[in-house]
């Protein structure tokens, strides 16, 4: 994480976002919704007011679509950009890398050399974004050059036909990916930093080509808002088309926020999370959170940064805090006493933090959560003020969610915090590798497989050379894994070490190898019955 806030950025012009987030409906993995019925012209205005932007911008309607115009006109430098409510949270596992995939194909198709005169040509600058919950495409250069790669995205459109060998566009890292897990399910957001891929060749290539056909604003199957610095250019091209129908407004989905306890390795130096009313207000108490927490870090002696991740998804607005140097020194009990001081038994804050908090927020942010509000549908404000920040705080504290240390269980008998750790488990347990293997086998290997009705666990034991003739045998066990059997999301394969990694709704995960597998019938008879055949697929392999 870097240092400050770590995130959804803000980019050139009046903030639109310039650099993906950290970065599913899920939908029917075959496909992306319905057409909407032939017939249906025009999109009434939705229900929520467009976000006022006061001297910042402005609102406008053309054939059904709308628009934002920015009042900052470039004689030399036109934008137009399109910005979906769709993004990394809606690709389920079965669509993993089908988003980023697109957007680098995107990318190379729009940027590229484009005659604007006699023996001139000129390429225009293309940025695309892929966050957790938008899909954004800013094109901007000489008017020529804009006009000529917006009326290609128009054919893109038309005839979604991709090509197969565009790179994909890097993967955003999260600083709590089960944590996040807790909230929107495993999608591609948080399937970010393992080093799986999806669907490639020719089936990714259709997938990307099944999303572009899905976004297109003509449509109306994906909410979308057009941007652009110049009035003239609004409704130019293809899209003077209208919508065949209203997008639809996704459902809430992130409605359980009340306190948990999640499992987080150690290293990641994570101190808690929380989440708020999506807006303004959320953005700036993260940082006056960030505040209160670093300065009472550096009091108990950790001199490390503390950084501040937001993710902005359509109904909750995500934050977390975690160190930025891992280096060991964040402990059960330094956690436990951010969460006395700053959640359990919280000082008063300074009016003086609030109001420095504020003085930080200007045009570009305003216009970052104009644009996630009407994107989504959603009303709200894009002004904070003091007492919308106090009560972002509140909400923050109200659904704070901490790394599952022996300090900070008894949480959850004490304040009734939410212990995402273990499943109920029936008694009758089915033992398909021995409980205590008899010779030593690799050290990757799990040395015994155990199935119950609800788990597939792998045990792994401390080996020791005894008796004579000397021989390796089992001392004593060093822990298991285990995932949910029942609610496995996907199946992924190594081919150069010949493994299965199994995935559950929480991210739990567990490897079995392949001749494990295989040397044991009643293993694969059993594994086949749970489904893992049936699974969405993903390979190994290193990832951008």
């Amino acid at each position: 994480m870097s240092d400050g806030d770590h995130g959804s950025h803000v980019g050139d012009g009046y903030g639109l976002p310039g650099a993906p987030g950290n970065s599913a409906a899920t939908g029917n993995p075959a496909g992306y919704g319905s057409t909407c019925a032939p017939g249906h012209t025009g999109t009434p205005p939705p229900s929520a007011p467009p976000p006022d932007l006061g001297e910042i911008g402005t609102w406008t309607t053309a054939a059904g679509h709308d628009w934002l115009v920015l009042s900052d006109p470039d004689a030399d430098q036109l934008l137009l950009a399109a910005y979906f409510d769709h993004g990394l949270v809606d690709e389920p596992p079965a669509r993993l890398d089908a988003a980023a995939r697109l957007c680098g194909a995107l990318r190379s198709e729009l940027q590229r050399p484009i005659e604007v005169g006699v023996g001139e040509v000129s390429v225009p600058e293309v940025a695309v974004e892929l966050e957790p919950t938008m899909l954004g495409l800013r094109i901007r250069g000489r008017r020529a050059a804009v006009l000529g790669a917006w009326a290609r995205l128009g054919e893109l459109f038309d005839r979604p036909d991709l090509p197969a060998s565009a790179p994909l566009l890097p993967r955003q890292l999260n600083a709590w990916n089960r944590d996040l897990a807790t909230y929107a399910g495993v999608t591609a957001m948080n399937l970010a930093d393992m080093p799986i891929h999806g669907p490639d060749g020719e089936a990714g290539r259709l997938l990307s080509c099944e999303l572009l056909a899905h976004l297109d604003p003509r449509r109306g199957e994906v909410r979308h808002v057009l941007i652009t610095n110049d009035p003239a250019v609004v409704g130019v091209g293809w899209t003077s088309d209208p919508p065949a129908a209203a997008p639809p407004t996704h459902p809430p989905r992130y409605l359980d926020r009340r306190p948990a306890l999640v499992l987080c390795p150690p290293d990641d130096g994570v101190v808690l999370s929380g989440t708020a009313t999506p807006g303004a207000d959320a953005y700036v108490a993260g940082f006056v959170m960030q505040s209160l927490i670093g300065t009472l870090l550096d009091r108990m002696g950790m001199q490390a940064r503390l950084g501040y991740e937001y993710i902005p998804l359509r109904d909750a607005f995500y934050c977390c805090f975690a160190l930025n140097t891992n280096d060991g020194r964040l402990g059960g009990r330094e956690v436990m006493a951010v969460h006395d001081a700053v959640v359990a038994r919280p000082q008063p804050v300074p009016d003086a933090l609030i109001e420095r908090a504020l003085a930080a927020y200007g045009p570009s942010e305003a216009v970052d959560h104009a644009l996630r509000l009407r994107t989504s549908g959603r009303a709200g404000s894009v002004q904070p003020t003091a007492d919308g920040v106090r009560r972002a705080l509140a909400q923050i504290r109200a659904s704070v969610h901490l790394p599952l240390r022996e300090e900070t269980e008894p949480l959850a008998e004490q304040a009734g915090y939410l212990l995402w750790k273990h499943i109920d488990e029936p008694g009758d347990d089915v033992t398909l590798l021995h409980e205590a293997p008899q010779h030593r086998r690799d050290a990757g290997h799990p040395d015994a497989i155990r199935l119950t009705a609800h788990q597939i666990q792998t045990h792994q034991f401390k080996w020791e050379q005894r008796g004579l003739p000397r021989r390796w045998l089992p001392a004593r066990s060093v822990g298991y894994r285990w995932v949910d059997s029942t609610r496995l999301v996907m199946a992924c394969y190594d081919p150069s070490d010949q493994y299965l990694e199994l995935i559950d709704d929480r991210l739990r995960t567990v490897n079995l190898y392949w001749d494990e597998v295989a040397a044991h019938p009643q293993l694969r008879a059993e594994l086949e019955r749970r489904g893992i055949w049936g699974l969405p697929r993903g390979t190994f392999g290193r990832i951008q």
